[in-house]
Formats: C-alpha cells, sequence, structure tokens
C-alpha cells in the first residue's frame, strides 16, 4: 500500500492551528463510518483545499509505492447542523474526497462550467454506492456523487465582466423637419377634356 523507503522529505509552511481549532478538536466530518447508502449532506462552500492523507492508525501521511504524496481534497461547508455535544458548533462539516471520488468530484465541476468547487458555492455531497475491497477483509472504499451550484454573485460578477463595455454617447436628436404644405391643384377647362 505504501512505501515508507519512498518518503521523500517534505517541507510544510502550514500556518498553525488557532487555540479555538485545537480545544473544539478541527472541524468535524460529515460521513463517517457507519453511515448508511444515501446519507447526504447540503451546505455553502467555507473553503477548499488539498492536502495530504494521513494513515488512520499513526497519523502519518501517506505515500504511494513510487513515492508520490497520497492526496485528498477538504471541503469545508457551512450547513444547518448543530451538535450539542461540540461546544460552539457552528455547523461547518469536512467533506474528505479521494481516490475514484476525485474523478467525479471533477465531473460535478465540469457539469456546471467550473474548475472546481468554489468559495460560496452551494454543495452537495450522497454517499450512493460502495466500490470493490481492494483486498480481502478490507472493506470497500465508499463511492460518492456530489452537486455544485455555483455562487450567483460570482455569476453575475463574471458574466459583467465578459460583457464588453460600451460608452453610451448622449443621443443627438435630428434637427426638426419642416412639414411640407400641400396646395390644392389648380386645374383649367383645357385639362378637363
Amino acid at each position: 500500500m505504501s512505501a515508507q523507503a519512498n518518503q521523500p522529505q517534505i517541507s510544510q509552511s502550514q500556518q498553525p492551528p488557532t487555540l479555538a481549532q485545537v480545544t473544539a478538536g478541527g472541524t468535524p466530518s460529515f460521513f463517517q463510518r457507519e453511515d448508511p447508502i444515501d446519507t447526504s449532506v447540503t451546505g455553502t462552500v467555507e473553503s477548499i483545499e488539498a492536502q495530504q492523507q494521513r494513515d488512520m492508525d499513526t497519523q502519518k501521511p501517506k505515500y504511494f509505492d513510487n513515492g508520490q504524496p497520497m492526496m485528498q481534497v477538504v471541503i469545508h461547508i457551512a450547513t444547518t447542523l448543530r451538535d450539542a455535544t461540540i461546544p460552539g458548533d457552528d455547523g461547518v462539516r469536512a467533506v474528505y474526497v479521494k481516490g475514484k471520488n476525485l474523478a467525479t468530484l471533477r465531473q460535478a465541476s465540469r457539469m456546471v462550467s467550473l474548475d472546481f468547487p468554489h468559495v460560496g458555492d452551494g454543495f452537495t455531497a450522497t454517499y450512493t454506492a460502495n466500490g470493490e475491497a481492494k483486498k480481502r477483509g478490507w472493506n470497500p472504499p465508499k463511492l460518492y456523487s456530489y452537486e455544485i451550484v455555483p455562487n450567483q454573485d460570482q455569476v453575475a460578477q463574471a458574466m459583467n465582466a465578459a460583457e464588453p463595455q460600451t460608452q453610451t454617447q448622449p443621443r443627438q436628436t435630428a434637427p426638426a423637419m419642416q412639414q411640407p404644405t400641400f396646395q390644392q391643384p389648380q386645374v383649367n377647362a383645357q385639362q378637363i377634356k
């Protein structure tokens, strides 16, 4: 699964967590091991970042056999959920996207013409099925579907920025035209014959 000898030394220039984050235990993950299929969460994207996966037992960074880090996308979404057992729970939940689910997230992003979800976008993640276990006795990976609703304020700003700015010049009125005057035709006796 991972080759310990091939682990490159990676310098991490991450900001240390705040006191509130340390005492609260971090942002709770929405999805849990015992969740049934069709469990879903919806909210607004607060932050999105790529980070290296960690071993669940040792908390050490995970690597592929070739030495490349195993990466995941972590999306923090603001929800209406509140857990009374979490002091000061603000409703923000983390959704972790890794493995085959990264391709599913890319596809959901492309469906709404995005490169990935952005802060302010509506976001729904749904546990849809189990994949194939890699080894006998291992749990199968969970498969998810994602739906993204682009932030309408950002869409409007992008659309306005894309439109060429035309300067409106004051409308010039054409000079008033004189109405023609018609005269009664003059007919003489010879023209009638």
